[in-house]
């Protein structure tokens, strides 16, 4: 996933967000407040718009917020992302506790058939199911997950072996249990009618994108979401948005722009497409011949680029993505529920028939 720093880095923890708004807070707090000088509701800058005085001159608490607005804008997307993250892992523990509490009830109930402490019925299932994984099955799983995995296979042997007992131990402790979880999946309020769509209007599963078409992770995840789109045609529709990360992508704007001309002029997935495939060649006069070869028409795509206010347009996507926590390309919303980066079919198609379960499709 491409972050407006860095190429390929994962998400920040939640705890380094609230370090970063931390120190963001100090820095604002030195711009706009004079050392010692306290804070009352009678002295409150934002009421008498005076923030300082140097030899009787004032100084405005509006010219200090412009001054300051970069810095008070890092500190806004500090103060979602931590907000966002705070919720997010307050969701996950609700649900690993619920999740462990039936299993501890289901341990307790075979124990107690069995005559043994719970513990103790426990540690024996465990030590026979991690008898039972064979070569063959360790062999499985590293093939299966290539690529993902880090270190060496002799390290990590062992801990492959407790990872696939303890998930026969789960499979065969929830089996024959009729087991409901009625938690709803962790969701955010993401707008579906904003942005072009591709697919069925009435689908019950709407994937809305966050992507930068300079951002190489953006152009990998292609496949993915057309394969969702090609085997869910009925069920799924996919709604593009714009986040240029324009710290390290240079033309990412321009691009967006184009994009959002294309839409009004009717071909957006077809100039999409272009930029994509042609992601490296991405400046305006780039811009406007694979708008010609799109089948715009060049006079009256060139015309919008210069019209005021596209900008605004691509501007208000990003900061909507901000607002629910986007802050790397690409990011992807299925009915509301985050999925950060090039996730991968499986994992997009395990979220979206989750979502077709719900909806009774």
């Amino acid at each position: 996933m491409s972050t407006d720093t860095s190429e390929h880095k994962n998400q920040p923890t939640w705890a380094l967000h609230l370090a970063l708004y931390a120190v963001l807070l100090a820095v604002i707090g030195f711009l706009v407040l004079r050392p010692g000088s306290g804070a009352s509701a009678q002295e409150d800058p934002a009421r008498n718009h005076v923030a300082a005085r140097l030899d009787g001159v004032a100084i405005g608490y509006d010219e200090a917020i412009e001054r300051a607005a970069t810095q008070l804008d890092q500190l806004e997307q500090q103060r979602i992302q931590c907000d966002l993250q705070v919720a997010s892992e307050r969701h996950g523990l609700i649900e690993r506790t619920l999740e462990g509490m039936v299993r501890e009830r289901l341990i307790e109930a075979s124990a107690a058939i069995a005559g043994l402490e719970a513990g103790d019925w426990r540690a024996a299932e465990m030590e026979r199911l991690e008898a039972g994984v064979t070569d063959e099955d360790v062999d499985a799983f590293f093939v299966e997950n290539e690529g993902r995995i880090r270190g060496e296979r002799e390290e990590l042997e062992p801990q492959v072996r407790t990872y696939l007992a303890q998930e026969r131990f789960v499979d065969a402790l929830e089996d024959g249990h009729e087991i409901e979880y009625l938690l709803e999946p962790y969701r955010l309020d993401v707008d579906p009618a904003a942005g072009p769509v591709r697919g069925a209007a009435a689908a019950p599963v709407t994937i809305v994108e966050w992507s930068d078409f300079e951002c190489p992770y953006c152009k990998s995840v292609l496949p993915t979401l057309e394969r969702i789109l090609e085997e869910y045609p009925e069920q799924v529709r996919l709604v593009f948005r714009h986040f240029p990360l324009h710290a390290i992508h240079p033309n990412a704007q321009a691009a967006a722009e184009a994009g959002v001309c294309a839409q009004d002029l009717g071909a957006f997935w077809e100039l999409h497409d272009l930029m994509f495939d042609e992601q490296d060649t991405l400046t305006v006069d780039d811009l406007k011949d694979k708008a010609e070869r799109a089948g715009l028409d060049a006079e009256a795509f060139t015309t919008c680029l210069e019209r005021e206010g596209i900008g605004d347009r691509v501007d208000a996507d990003r900061r909507a993505g901000i607002e629910v926590g986007v802050n790397g390309t690409p990011a992807l919303f299925v009915n509301g529920r985050p999925l950060a980066g090039a996730v991968a079919y499986e994992q997009l198609a395990e979220v979206v028939e989750d979502e077709l379960e719900r909806a009774g499709g």
